[in-house]
């Protein structure tokens, strides 16, 4: 359980060290940066993350859809991997939760589990 949004980023930094990129919440009016690496600064923007969730399987209407395809249960999240950078993006009622990590070698199932505890805490 985290007391506040800076309880979550500093768990998340506690784990991942520099490796940590961005962290970016959905908020009842957009999507909010929690955390921005100072190097990368202005370079992610809310309404980034609100036009890639809406494009999402994780979208409500298309994570339902999913579900019913594969038929194994709820999408809990999605992982996107690039040349610099995963980025773990979890889906809640409002819209969702989006870390960005610079390493490929950083713990990430427990990175993930992280998430997911601040996700089923604050959706």
């Amino acid at each position: 359980m985290f007391e506040s949004d800076e309880a979550f980023v500093a768990a998340l930094q506690s784990k991942l060290g520099s490796a940590l990129l961005v962290v970016a919440d959905a908020r009842p009016d957009g999507y909010e940066l929690l955390f921005a690496r100072g190097d990368i600064d202005g370079r992610f923007r809310p309404d980034d993350f609100e036009r890639l969730h809406d494009e999402s399987l994780l979208r409500t209407e298309a994570r339902e859809d999913a579900e019913n395809v594969f038929r194994t249960g709820a999408l809990d999240f999605a992982l996107y991997t690039f040349d610099e950078a995963v980025v773990v993006h979890f889906p809640d009622e409002d819209g969702a939760l989006f870390v960005a990590l610079s390493d490929s070698d950083v713990p990430l199932l427990p990175t993930i589990e992280l998430c997911a505890e601040w996700v089923g805490t604050n959706a």
